[in-house]
């Protein structure tokens, strides 16, 4: 995973398998992984963020699989 960071940051840094999958046990346990989508098709439909249909589609039914599973 490439990250880069807000505009005051210079360089960009890839976490490593390892590091990806803590990540994503953490977003998991405390249940913010759907909080974080949340907040991006938030800020997509308040024009705050830009992507396409498909993209926000995507966003999307990630984001109802997640709630139906209780996440």
């Amino acid at each position: 995973m490439r990250v880069q960071g807000e505009e005051h940051m210079e360089k960009e840094f890839v976490l490593t398998r390892e590091e990806e999958n803590l990540l994503l046990d953490i977003l998991f346990q405390q249940n913010y992984a759907s909080e974080i989508l949340a907040v991006e098709l938030t800020d997509i439909e308040n024009g705050l963020k830009q992507t396409d249909v498909t993209q926000y589609k995507k966003i999307t039914r990630l984001f109802y699989r997640l709630k139906n599973k209780g996440y």
